[in-house]
């Protein structure tokens, strides 16, 4: 949970840089590939290795938006989480695509983003197959963003206005070590 709370602060920070209309171009397309392998305590040692693709779309606003640039991120990832002393191990994976649905100019170069976090960003499967526990629906949250003026992406996260989750998401009150203990502990 960590991880993902930390990758959706870390997209919101790359894609703050604004959320443009659907009418906007297409500034920047690209893509990333992570690979990761870390050991956790859980009150008992635990291999972590993992992978992430994700797939950016800058958009650049126009008209009243100019100077904002949204993203839309299709992120999909999977982790397998080890017990090292009895092999037991099961796995947390997500597919989502987060998307900037509009930018409301504040005043100067500070925007008010809306941003929705929609799909399966959360799957626990045991060794069996089983689903385990399942968010799905979607995050919406808004923000506000300072641009910065210079009509380039990035600038300064301000504050969140707004929160709000449709559909079931009950990781959002566990760790990953929770489910280690109950399920390879």
């Amino acid at each position: 949970m960590r991880r993902t709370t930390a990758l959706l602060v870390t997209v919101g920070v790359l894609t703050a840089a604004g959320a443009a209309p659907a009418a906007a171009t297409i500034r920047e397309r690209f893509t990333l590939h992570e690979e990761w392998s870390h050991a956790e305590d859980c009150g008992f040692p635990v291999e972590v290795t993992g992978w992430r693709d994700d797939l950016f779309l800058v958009r650049e606003g126009t008209n009243q938006d100019a100077g904002a640039f949204p993203v839309v991120n299709r992120t999909s990832w999977s982790e397998t989480w080890t017990n090292p002393e009895t092999g037991d191990w099961f796995t947390i994976s997500g597919r989502s695509l987060f998307n900037e649905v509009s930018a409301t100019r504040v005043e100067g170069s500070i925007f008010e983003f809306r941003a929705v976090d929609a799909g399966q960003p959360f799957v626990v499967v045991d060794s069996d197959g089983t689903v385990v526990e399942r968010n799905s629906g979607s995050v919406h949250f808004s923000y506000l963003f300072d641009t910065g003026g210079d009509d380039e992406p990035g600038g300064e996260w301000l504050a969140d206005t707004d929160f709000w989750v449709a559909g079931p998401h009950p990781s959002l009150d566990l760790a990953p070590c929770d489910y280690a203990v109950q399920l390879i502990g």
